[in-house]
């Protein structure tokens, strides 16, 4: 990362790759072991616009890609939305908050924005993000920005509504979440999150064999085909020991994830149990699973069960004294149950 006064005359962190294509690292609401979230800026310079071809479903003279920056970041991003041309097009990958948190910036600072997103992923966005109209889309649909096409693609599997771009003239793919620029994605089970599509998408990504990806969470990656097939190799290997932890035994969610992450720290088991769960709904799908396991008993250890063991078991870990471990441990879990039953109060109003 460089600080340097780009043509937009203000000052910022960002990397520039492929040429043109900006990407503005913005501390954000998300996931250990990331901080930021890249927006993503495109805005081709004296090229002509075919604003008027009907076969682009939006058009402009720049476009942002998942603001989704901390409020602390919002002058920043402030200043960026008002440095560029008014034509201005905002594609939403996902509806997760380390990406929409900046939209309600851009909607004060240019009410004439055309907001790109898929049904699915404006459901979960509220109106005090963004109240005015959008356009949705479903993939395959064409953006021109500046002259340049930008292809929609269609790519669920960390949610219902995720969404990539395909940036034509490069070939560079922005992927939202599907892949990271450290370590494997996590799918969103209460997002729509569905293995089975996971590896569909992935698959379509390598069918597009894009020249670069482009993660919203750390750096551009240069060796796409490399990438993805190590996506497909981890989620299989996973998958592969899922079903030996089943086969041996294991009946329960916690189980099952103390198993296949055993030489993983504790804390990112909670993060886990939503890949584990799909993974074990993608084996279901295969009719891969023994006879005398039950999905249905499976699934209610998905909730408190797991959530109270795991507490128990890292409080254990964690403090020598068994007095202080049981002490800390009846405490969460009754915050646990309290959680629970509130949630359960608020969805029967």
């Amino acid at each position: 990362m460089i600080i340097i006064c780009y043509r937009w005359k203000i000052y910022f962190h960002f990397q520039e790759y492929p040429t043109g294509v900006i990407l503005i690292p913005m501390g954000s609401r998300t996931a250990k072991p990331f901080q930021t979230t890249n927006l993503v800026v495109f805005a081709p310079e004296n090229v002509p616009n075919a604003s008027k071809d009907n076969k682009y479903i939006a058009s402009g003279d720049a476009l942002i890609v998942d603001p989704g920056c901390l409020s602390e970041f919002h002058g920043e991003l402030k200043k960026i939305v008002t440095a560029l041309p008014r034509r201005l097009v905002v594609f939403v990958t996902h509806h997760h908050p380390d990406h929409v948190d900046g939209l309600s910036v851009i909607q004060k600072c240019n009410p004439d924005a055309i907001l790109l997103a898929h049904e699915n992923t404006m459901r979960h966005i509220s109106r005090d993000d963004w109240s005015l109209s959008y356009t949705s889309v479903f993939g395959d649909e064409n953006i021109c920005i500046g002259g340049q096409k930008l292809k929609v693609i269609f790519a669920p599997g960390h949610t219902d509504g995720h969404m990539a771009l395909l940036h034509v003239n490069t070939h560079s793919l922005i992927v939202g979440d599907h892949c990271v620029g450290q370590g494997s994605a996590l799918l969103d089970i209460s997002g729509g999150g569905n293995m089975s599509e996971y590896f569909q998408t992935t698959y379509k990504f390598l069918e597009l064999s894009p020249h670069i990806l482009i993660p919203m969470h750390g750096r551009v990656n240069v060796w796409p085909k490399h990438m993805l097939c190590e996506y497909l190799k981890n989620r299989r290997s996973r998958e592969a020991n899922i079903l030996k932890a089943i086969e041996g035994g294991a009946k329960t969610l916690f189980d099952i994830v103390a198993y296949v992450y055993s030489n993983v720290d504790r804390r990112a088991w909670i993060a886990a149990s939503s890949n584990v769960r799909l993974h074990v709904d993608h084996l279901a799908q295969q009719h891969k699973l023994p006879k005398d396991f039950s999905i249905r008993n499976f699934k209610n250890t998905c909730g408190l069960h797991f959530l109270s063991r795991w507490i128990w078991g890292y409080t254990s870990c964690s403090f020598r004294s068994r007095k202080s471990s049981f002490l800390i441990a009846g405490v969460l879990v009754g915050i646990a149950v309290l959680v629970h039953c509130t949630t359960k109060t608020k969805f029967r109003k």
